[in-house]
């Protein structure tokens, strides 16, 4: 028997339960987090905040609509067809956000409506009886200001309220409310448009009556939108199918191999080495995602992005050494491709034995992998030989070496692995790390000479924990919480004792785990004559987000804005910490945050009084004007502390860039251009920026202007221009870098990042028909014992003359699917096959057409008798349970119960011994 899931269940716990509590769940929730955020940033984009067919406002409603389905097809086709699952959390949470506001700024529930509007947002459906413009909706309230009921005129046509504020911006996108007398305002303090007829408003956004006049519909508007939110991912879950479903929520027990490797002349026995490795990874790790990019010079790829392991396989052992003229090579070319395929928090690993000649893509792109916790690590081989190479062809791209490389991996948590020649046996368990899911960041510190000693927290929550140090070393002893030493330069010793791993061991490179740890604060003293870095990580299922916010208290509506790109220096910013997994390892007191430079210096302490929460704003003090990453500190419940870092390299700068563009801006139909506008600010030196812009796809054409000057405080805008192919493939999304770069403070630079989509040729708003040829037939199997005794089967018909069918499937699955001449594409009909027993009564034939429309066969055939739902615990005491549940009905007597915990059988209950 399962229970039903508590309401109070916390996405780590839903995770862990079906996952595993040794599985991080960080992936699934930063892929919730940016959905989540994308659903904010409708109230901060420049071009999103003010638009009422955005927001739902000023009876916009067809408008809403119609951007919604607009939309509809963007988020499809890029799951579908393109699997950037990047761009789909982007657009999906845009359109929650029209979603939910429609039932706060609506009279949906004023009008008395008991469920949610399921047409609303989904191609071919309509939102019923709309409000005229001369049709009157609202009468005033007794005050425009506060608390204000019945003021909605019950039976008249669904309508939203007007909302006007002073806004230079806002100004050309508000519709002044009509001097009719009978029109809704929106309401609230805020409101300008609260005072005119009809007076008050009926906004339901939150619980204050100063800002929400209908505040006591508030929770009854919420439960709808959370409602129509699951309505609307069972649209996309029947489109999509499940596979591609846990895709975009990044749910998968595996991790993903991504590699990036240079093919050029030179990298023969590298390549060689390379394959021995991932063949012996393949073999002992789970991996449920293969990625794999060539480069050369000048081509770059194909992208191989494959779940098959021996797809993966093939296309490695199929890599060989060839071109590659001149020194350096297409190095950032390679990692951009490898980056868009890599999912969030994975790693990505770079094989070369040269510079990079493309760095102009470098700054874009290291705010890409930190904007994803991409960790990138660099193996080099021979590079200071083939650096000495020059650049006969005379190419003006920038040139980049091993500085930018360990720049590269210090920013986003990788490592720089340099070698005469790759060791197989050691680089093929740093490679194998890469892939686990349950890693966290303890402790993490670069460019050190002579010596240290660090504390590490070793806490309740930790399985094992992994110490690499890279560099040569004079000293490295660690010592555990009882004086037990432990000399990691001594590697036949460390290898004789139990629980201790040696996964690499050589004269600049070493990486110990510890398994099964004393619980406590462990201690690491080292000492070297050259430079050297050390990384701490451990398995943990308790970890943290951290994302740099600003209160926006203005208008329209106030809210969090979190920063992208990078944040600024001297800025007094919210630290949104989500804190992943603090239930189960029992986090009693989070105490504070530190910003520490890398060399473990501490720039910023700031102390937290608050309570423990999947989500805290800490205020910080502003922000250095160094590179800095982010500590959290607290206690779990056994007393001993923890600590955890977030990876990511954070460097504050005085410019910033901001995407000032629509969605309608960032997207265009095969043959068709577009532009987009990108806003550059400088808050530093005044100077000229150098502009770069980059995209995977090659749909970028032009930037301009590429130089601009900018005094202190000043904005310019910078115009991207995009001309898609006729022969591009519609869902294939594009990401796109546009940099700025202070040319008088180089290390003044930021990215903004969008996604431009390619649309359908044509609009297809009509889903596949389905029409079943029989109907199935339990009459009298349909019980509980006996249901499985009778087999039924249906026969359907599925077609699109639109766009055509491109998937077909059938939820549940069943005994047997079928599915006849089908080719993706097909305008034809499709025939199916489906059987099931009659334990099976509910069954869905889905067709989705290119364009993600959906249409179904919903066969449905009654509640199997005599199963039990509802199964909940009431009471528990030392040595009993008192359960409740319930039973659907059923025409046969029910004569016992088996109960198992935890899928092992516990009790035979005979029916007299349950109390009814």
């Amino acid at each position: 028997m399962d229970g039903a899931t508590p309401t109070t269940t916390t996405l780590t716990e839903l995770y862990h339960a079906y996952y595993g509590s040794t599985s991080s769940p960080t992936r699934f929730i930063k892929a919730v987090n940016s959905i989540a955020a994308s659903n904010v940033k409708a109230d901060s984009s420049a071009q999103l905040r003010y638009d009422p067919a955005i927001q739902a406002d000023g009876e916009s409603l067809e408008e809403l609509q119609a951007t919604l389905i607009a939309r509809y097809p963007q988020i499809l086709t890029s799951i579908l067809h393109d699997e950037s699952y990047s761009a789909a959390r982007a657009l999906l949470g845009t359109s929650y956000h029209s979603i939910q506001k429609f039932y706060s700024h609506s009279t949906w529930v004023e009008q008395g409506n008991v469920g949610i509007l399921e047409g609303l947002g989904i191609p071919g459906s309509d939102l019923g009886n709309l409000a005229g413009e001369s049709d009157n909706v609202c009468t005033s309230c007794a005050n425009p200001q506060g608390e204000c009921s019945a003021n909605v005129i019950l039976g008249s046509g669904l309508s939203t309220g007007y909302y006007e504020y002073e806004d230079e911006v806002g100004a050309s996108f508000l519709i002044p409310k009509p001097p009719t007398g009978g029109k809704c305002s929106h309401g609230g303090a805020l409101d300008a448009s609260a005072s005119q007829p009809a007076e008050g408003g009926i906004n339901k956004d939150t619980t204050s009556p100063c800002f929400s006049p209908h505040f006591y519909l508030h929770s009854y508007a919420a439960e709808m939108a959370v409602e129509a939110t699951d309505h609307y991912l069972n649209v996309i879950l029947d489109a999509v199918g499940e596979e591609k479903y846990r895709r975009l929520f990044d749910l998968y027990f595996g991790s993903a191999l991504s590699i990036c490797i240079d093919t050029t002349g030179s990298m023969g026995d590298d390549i060689d080495a390379v394959v021995d490795q991932v063949e012996q990874i393949v073999a002992h790790s789970t991996v449920e995602l293969y990625i794999l990019v060539p480069f050369n010079d000048p081509e770059v790829g194909p992208l191989i992005s494959t779940s098959d392991a021996q797809v993966f396989l093939d296309a490695v052992r199929s890599l060989y050494a060839h071109g590659g003229g001149d020194g350096p090579e297409m190095f950032w070319g390679g990692l951009q491709m490898a980056l868009k395929a890599t999912p969030d928090y994975g790693s990505l690993f770079c094989f070369t034995d040269a510079d990079g000649k493309d760095g102009e893509l470098m700054e874009g792109l290291i705010s890409l992998a930190q904007q994803k916790h991409v960790k990138v690590t660099v193996i080099l081989s021979d590079i200071y030989k083939k650096s000495e190479q020059t650049d006969e062809g005379g190419d003006t791209k920038l040139v980049t070496s091993v500085e930018e490389y360990q720049r590269l991996a210090d920013s986003t948590g990788g490592l720089l692995i340099s070698t005469d020649k790759f060791d197989v046996s050691d680089i093929v368990a740093i490679i194998g790390e890469g892939v686990e899911t349950s890693t966290v960041t303890l402790e993490s510190l670069a460019e050190m000479t002579g010596s240290l000693s660090v504390s590490l927290p070793i806490d309740d929550s930790i399985l094992d924990f992994e110490v690499r140090i890279t560099g040569v070393l004079s000293q490295a002893m660690l010592f555990d919480i009882t004086g037990t030493a432990y000399d990691l330069t001594d590697k036949a010793a460390l290898e004789a004792t139990a629980g201790v791993e040696v996964i690499s061991h050589t004269g600049t490179f070493l990486a110990v785990r510890f398994l099964s740890p004393r619980h406590g604060v462990w201690s690491l003293s080292v000492s070297a004559s050259v430079d050297y870095a050390l990384a701490v990580s451990a398995t943990s299922s308790l970890d943290f987000l951290g994302e740099f916010a600003l209160l926006d208290p203005s208008p329209p509506h106030p809210h969090y804005r979190k920063t992208e790109g990078r944040p600024l220096t001297n800025t007094v910013y919210y630290l949104e910490v989500t804190l992943v997994g603090h239930l189960e390892s029992e986090v009693t007191r989070v105490s504070k945050v530190e910003f520490v430079d890398k060399s473990g210096t501490v720039l910023r302490e700031i102390a937290y009084a608050g309570d423990v929460a999947d989500q805290m704003y800490i205020r910080t003090d502003p922000l250095p004007d160094h590179s800095f990453y982010i500590k959290l500190f607290g206690h779990v419940s056994s007393g001993n502390m923890f600590t955890r870092m977030m990876p990511v390299l954070i460097t504050p700068v005085e410019t910033s860039v901001e995407v000032w563009a629509s969605l309608q801006d960032l997207s265009a139909k095969p043959g068709d251009s577009a532009s987009a506008k990108f806003i550059v600010t400088n808050y530093g030196l005044e100077s000229f920026f150098n502009i770069y812009g980059t995209d995977d796809m090659g749909f970028l054409v032009n930037v301009e202007p590429t130089r601009i000057y900018l005094k202190n405080n000043q904005s310019l805008p910078v115009i991207a221009t995009f001309q898609v192919p006729l022969d591009a493939t519609h869902g294939t999304v594009s990401t796109v870098i546009v940099t700025a770069q202070s040319e008088k403070q180089t290390q003044s630079v930021n990215s903004a990042i969008a996604h431009f989509v390619v649309l359908p040729q044509e609009s297809d708003f009509e889903p596949p028909t389905c029409s079943l040829v029989n109907d199935p037939i339990c009459t009298g199997f349909n019980f509980n014992g006996i249901c499985d005794t009778l087999q039924w089967s249906v026969r359907a018909t599925l077609r699109d003359t639109g766009s055509g069918l491109y998937r077909v499937d059938a939820v549940p699955e069943g005994t047997t699917f079928g599915v006849s001449d089908f080719l993706p594409g097909t305008t034809a009909d499709v025939e199916t096959y489906y059987t099931a027993t009659c334990c099976t009564t509910q069954v869905d034939i889905i067709g989705v057409d290119g364009v993600g429309n959906v249409g179904k066969c919903h066969i449905d055939m009654g509640v199997v008798g005599g199963l039990i739902y509802d199964f909940e615990v009431d009471q528990v005491g030392e040595t009993w349970l008192v359960l409740h549940w319930n039973i659907t009905p059923s025409d046969y007597a029910i004569d016992y119960y088996d109960l198992s915990i935890n899928g092992v059988p516990s009790q035979h209950i005979t029916c007299h011994d349950v109390s009814f």
